[in-house]
């Protein structure tokens, strides 16, 4: 899960990350999807494990997370690790995960609000030399292993596959469920488990800034500008020259 910015006016400093300083936080929607996704495929000895990267006041919502259902919750949390990009975050996640292990399934958000670069999964997955299937929309168990449906550009691919692997699910594919009040009461006396760089036996050139590979060297908002043509009133010659600019763009 990622704790993302809960507004869309977040400043950024002069290495162009944003500043998330004071900024109020909310868990990433495709996150949500893969969580719930867990807690439906969780048994009798299922075993769900929320792992999130952060500051340290995601204590309060991580246990909110454990009243929704999750067993287990550890946050990452390490000033080393600011400023990481995709690369730095999923080495931090691949080692998390081997040291809260072991595992049968990864599920993730297919991509975050704030940054939309949809990396971590894939590299996550490469990391941990396991497969990753992208843009889930829907996941169920079977005798064997898992039946899943994958959103492609062309349609929906329907798929088997057995774990270990990496599933990123699509926002909205399933929406997380309401916290009772006997489970919000139980997750008052649970611990999250905390996690720093030298917990997941990584050095300084491993982490944050120093240890990502890529780096914003510039940003500028664009916004749309309005067609140039002429209004048209009559519904028809309208509809034909919609037609003819669809046929230009799609021919």
């Amino acid at each position: 899960m990622k704790a993302v910015p809960s507004t869309s006016s977040v400043e950024v400093d002069g290495e162009y990350r944003l500043k998330r300083e004071g900024a109020s936080l909310q868990w990433n929607i495709a996150d949500e999807s893969a969580l719930e996704a867990a807690l439906r495929l969780k048994d009798g000895d299922g075993i769900v494990t929320v792992l999130t990267m952060g500051p340290a006041k995601l204590e309060a919502p991580l246990k909110e997370l454990l009243a929704r259902g999750a067993d287990r919750g550890v946050l990452i949390t390490d000033r080393r690790m600011a400023g990481a990009d995709t690369r730095a975050t999923a080495a931090a996640l691949k080692a998390a995960a081997e040291k809260t292990g072991p595992y049968d399934l990864i599920l993730c958000g297919r991509r975050a609000i704030d940054g939309e670069t949809g990396q971590v999964p894939g590299e996550l997955a490469a990391g941990l030399d396991i497969l990753c299937l992208s843009n889930v929309e829907k996941l169920e168990e079977t005798e064997t292993g898992l039946r899943l449906l994958r959103r492609l550009e062309s349609g929906v691919a329907e798929l088997e596959a057995k774990g270990p692997l990496v599933v990123s699910m699509c926002e909205y594919a399933y929406h997380l469920r309401l916290p009772g009040i006997l489970s919000m009461r139980r997750a008052k006396s649970k611990t999250v488990e905390f996690l720093t760089a030298d917990d997941l036996g990584l050095n300084t050139g491993e982490c944050g800034l120093k240890g990502s590979l890529t780096k914003v060297i510039t940003m500028e908002a664009k916004y749309p500008g309005l067609r140039k043509g002429t209004k048209e009133t009559d519904l028809m010659k309208a509809a034909e020259q919609i037609q003819a600019m669809l046929r230009e763009a799609r021919p």
